[in-house]
């Protein structure tokens, strides 16, 4: 199914820029606006460095480098459409989120250390909710006295990323950030400094979508790190000067998580009148609630992933909810993960439902309701059965707390459950203080579909050797995070070299390509291909004939560094410096 760009229409909030003609001026095009703003925010770093004595070192982790512009995609909605329907109807009348993906884009290091700095703030908005059980805390520690005769409302703000002013959320949270200076560690930083960077970096939001660049006029990306911050002590400005000034409402309780509030009051219409007093307090107009408000005592409201009522006498019921879904998904029971994990799953499942009912009929209510996804998803009775037994036998023991603070994490594939076994066996009898965590492996999702299959990185040079060096079913030149190795193919040549890069390839395989075509060259004379070709080619003057080929790739530094360990260990590439397989060895397990 293919998304237009329809969802991207509105001229308030997006413009479309004019783009070249022909894919190889759009790669041109994109990758020169993406050196613009790499230079800017790497300019804006290197000033900021050098007033507040920032040492190089430091300011050198906060810089970009190979990055790419944010790119978009466009996340259906599809749990409120049968499968019928997803087929008949029309991708661009379908309900949508757009998402903007901002990691490895040019601003994605300079914002990760401003949400560090700023994430503190979190904890010092009265009304922030951290989670479902800071929210229950909260309302079960109200007495039935004070919500008698009251009614549990939720609102929900509309589009809030998306409905804020970009500049005035700037002020507001470098505001906030003033009068608690002292729960931030700004690391040297005056908070001029901060504004500086967000203003460079969110009052520039360029995306790509389907080779299209789009520049945000309105709001923030959702999936930027900063923007729930930003948004949170947006609301809590608002309601600072509506909820706990305004003599005409008063609230036992009043809380919010993100865009979903709720509080309690005696009826819709003073409920309404709240929402109407923080849309108000908003200088530009763009922040709307929409109320649910119960039609009588015995109504449930939806909050998070719990349903509250209180009844007449003030008591507070509340169950665990599950928004309906044409297909309730979850966890299959033959997926691909350990049964550990499975179990695990599904306990937490009933924790939670547990945890979160106000009285046994709650709970069984509760019970039911992650019952019926599970069934749906292939778990058989007497497992559920079995798994809920277990949870009962255990709540009458005494567990004895265990401490993890000195245990190490080894994150291995999950095989199969016999290999598993072996594994956890291994690490008992040898007494390590290990814990192992099996990742599921690859699934048909993750072969057969794409979250960005419209805007990845593609070659622009019609005459690239790293392309021409590469065989066709074996990446491209701008393949990211590989594990590669390199032949000599001159005069029948077959020594190897093996490397690993996080870079595009091409960056690096530029490099092993000059240094092999300047073997004699000063900052060449310790490379291995100039070695190779002073030592075995001298009299050679033309173009090296290297051959790429991508062995293997790795997401992290310590997975590349493992896999490149591995390969030169097996294949033995001749061109490879022993001290370099000697220091890649300890990334390996004897």
């Amino acid at each position: 199914m293919f998304i237009k760009t329809t969802h991207f229409a509105n001229g308030n909030v997006y413009k479309k820029l004019t783009m070249p003609q022909g894919d190889d001026e759009t790669q041109k095009f994109i990758q020169k606006l993406t050196n613009t703003l790499e230079t800017e925010v790497n300019s804006t770093i290197k000033k900021i460095a050098a007033q507040r004595n920032i040492p190089q070192d430091a300011a050198d982790l906060l810089m970009s480098h190979h990055t790419n512009l944010p790119t978009a995609r466009v996340m259906l909605k599809t749990h409120k459409y049968s499968i019928e329907e997803i087929r008949n109807l029309n991708p661009d009348s379908m309900k949508t989120r757009p998402i903007v993906s901002g990691c490895n884009s040019p601003f994605h290091k300079a914002l990760w250390f401003v949400c560090h700095i700023l994430s503190p703030l979190m904890n010092q908005v009265p009304t922030h909710l951290k989670n479902t059980h800071d929210f229950l805390e909260r309302m079960r520690s109200l007495s039935p006295n004070d919500l008698k005769n009251l009614k549990f409302f939720t609102a929900d703000v509309e589009a809030l990323y998306t409905n804020i002013n970009v500049h005035t959320a700037i002020e507001d949270v470098l505001e906030f950030a003033k009068e608690n200076k002292s729960f931030i560690n700004t690391y040297g930083l005056h908070l001029s400094d901060i504004q500086v960077l967000l203003e460079t970096t969110l009052g520039k939001s360029y995306f790509v979508y389907n080779n299209q660049v789009y520049l945000q006029l309105l709001g923030l990306f959702m999936g930027t790190n900063p923007a729930p911050i930003l948004a949170t002590v947006k609301m809590w400005k608002l309601e600072r000067a509506s909820v706990y000034v305004d003599l005409r409402i008063t609230l036992p309780t009043y809380s919010r998580f993100y865009d979903d509030l709720n509080g309690t009051t005696s009826n819709s219409r003073k409920a309404q009148q709240l929402c109407n007093l923080i849309e108000q307090q908003d200088p530009d107009k763009l922040i709307k609630l929409t109320l649910d408000y119960p039609s009588s005592s015995e109504e449930y409201i939806p909050f998070l992933n719990t349903e509250v009522r209180i009844d007449n006498e003030g008591q507070i019921h509340s169950r665990l909810f599950r928004k309906p879904q044409k297909k309730p998904l979850t966890l299959h029971y033959y997926s691909h993960h350990t049964t550990r994990t499975k179990i695990a799953t599904v306990e937490s499942m009933y924790k939670t439902a547990e945890v979160v009912s106000s009285s046994p009929n709650n709970q069984q209510h509760s019970s039911k309701t992650v019952d019926t996804p599970l069934l749906n998803n292939g778990h058989p009775n007497r497992a559920i059965e079995a798994i809920k037994d277990k949870r009962k036998r255990r709540r009458k023991r005494h567990k004895t707390p265990t401490s993890s603070d000195n245990t190490a994490i080894l994150k291995l594939p999950f095989i199969n459950e016999a290999t598993s076994r072996k594994f956890r066996d291994a690490v008992k009898h040898s007494g390590l203080p290990v814990k192992i965590v099996e990742k599921p492996g690859r699934r048909l999702k993750d072969l057969l579909t794409d979250s960005r299959p419209l805007d990845k990185a593609k070659c622009s040079s019609k005459n690239c050797r790293t392309c021409a060096s590469l065989s066709l079913d074996n990446g491209d030149c701008m393949s990211r995070n590989t594990i590669y190795k390199i032949t000599c193919t001159l005069d029948n040549c077959s020594e190897t070299y093996g490397g690993e890069t996080y870079r595009p390839l091409h960056h690096r395989f530029d490099e092993h390509y000059r240094s092999a075509a300047n073997p004699t060259a000063k900052s060449y004379v310790d490379k291995p291909l100039a070695k190779h070709y002073r030592e075995k080619h001298p009299n050679y003057n033309g173009k090296p004939q290297p051959k790429l080929e991508i062995v293997d790739k790795g997401n992290s530094l310590i997975d590349r560094k493992i896999k490149e360990a591995k390969f030169l260990v097996h294949n033995k590439p001749s061109l490879n410096d022993k001290s370099e397989l000697n220091n890649l060895t300890q990334f390996l397990v004897a």
